[in-house]
């Protein structure tokens, strides 16, 4: 199905093109031996870092640490210095805490890497290092798998990680299963527009390498993209509170990754559908990836999400009549 989602296929492509680049931006920050780690990116630059979060602390004993752009820059932590390693995110490589971000790490003598969807963009400007797939679709796709190279790459570098290549295999097949699990994924995507098109309130439920795929969907796709309530809520959390807000009719959009917080989706599962008739749940399990070894697979969740919840958006957004595109604030006016 290499052929279904040309556009799709060829800017994953790229991304895995930028394997070589990301390995040349982990040696140069390696050599005086990498001190700390921060991933720093707005919105859905910032959910794709909560996945890189997760390889980061299953795979490596470097510490690291999590920011929003304007968060980083406002509280400019102390642990920032010149052994840093402090890896950027803008899908449009102009969001300007983001640039601020890479400014104030130069400024602290840290190595800095960029990833971005356009190469000529601002933000190649303040990085010393910029990873772009030039994609038109599948940005957030994109952005992800440039970021495991780098993490890959740093976690066989810093902490001797022996399946570097057993994953960059597994990334190079990535387009083409990529692009079936999108086809697999218009059947269900039409029933759920169908189901959902009159709903105003949304919880989106995720944990582990799949959290940012349930926070993402809720601030990026369904209030940004479609002006609807949406509320992200970690696996973990749900039973420390927002459980209480369930009843028959609550919409529940659970997203069930394969990485080793899957237990905490199962007991939101189980929960969860003795109380409402609206649990919908997405689980990576049901769509193959030919070529991933199984113990790969909990690393490649958040793609798969993220290539079948591109066909969920698709599919709302024809329905209710409200292009993705359609902002009524961002871009339109100084905020």
């Amino acid at each position: 199905m290499a052929n279904t989602y040309p556009e799709y296929r060829d800017g994953l492509q790229r991304a895995i093109g930028q394997r070589d680049a990301a390995a040349r931006a982990i040696a140069a920050a390696s050599p005086a031996g990498v001190e700390n780690v921060f991933l720093v990116g707005c919105g859905g630059s910032l959910a794709i870092m909560l996945s890189g979060k997760y390889i980061l602390e299953v795979n490596s004993r470097l510490p690291f640490y999590v920011y929003n752009s304007a968060e980083f820059v406002s509280l400019q932590p102390k642990a920032l210095g010149a052994r840093s390693l402090v890896i950027v995110a803008s899908s449009s490589g102009t969001t300007p805490e983001t640039i601020e971000a890479a400014r104030l790490a130069k400024v602290r003598g840290a190595t800095t890497v960029g990833i971005s969807r356009k190469a000529d963009a601002p933000l190649t400007k303040e990085v010393d290092f910029l990873l772009s797939a030039e994609a038109t679709t599948g940005i957030a796709d994109c952005k992800l798998i440039m970021l495991y190279c780098l993490l890959f790459h740093l976690i066989r570098a810093t902490d001797g990680f022996a399946g570097l290549d057993e994953v960059m295999r597994a990334l190079a097949v990535l387009p083409d299963a990529l692009c079936e699990v999108r086809r697999r994924a218009e059947q269900p995507a039409e029933r759920f527009a169908e189901d959902y098109q009159g709903q105003t309130i949304f919880y989106t439920l995720g944990s582990g390498a799949c959290w940012g795929q349930a926070y993402a969907y809720a601030i990026c796709i369904l209030e940004e993209m479609q002006w609807l309530t949406a509320q992200p809520i970690h696996a973990g959390e749900y039973f420390h509170g927002p459980f209480e807000i369930v009843d028959a009719d609550a919409n529940l959009l659970l997203f069930r990754g394969e990485d080793l917080s899957r237990p905490l989706a199962d007991r939101a599962v189980r929960f969860s559908e003795k109380m409402t008739k609206r649990l919908l749940v997405i689980d990576t399990k049901d769509y193959a990836l030919p070529g991933v070894a199984d113990d790969l697979r909990g690393y490649f969740s958040p793609l798969v999400l993220l290539a079948v919840l591109d066909r969920f958006s698709q599919q709302l957004a024809g329905k209710r009549g409200h292009a993705l595109s359609v902002r009524r604030y961002m871009g339109k006016m100084p905020y």
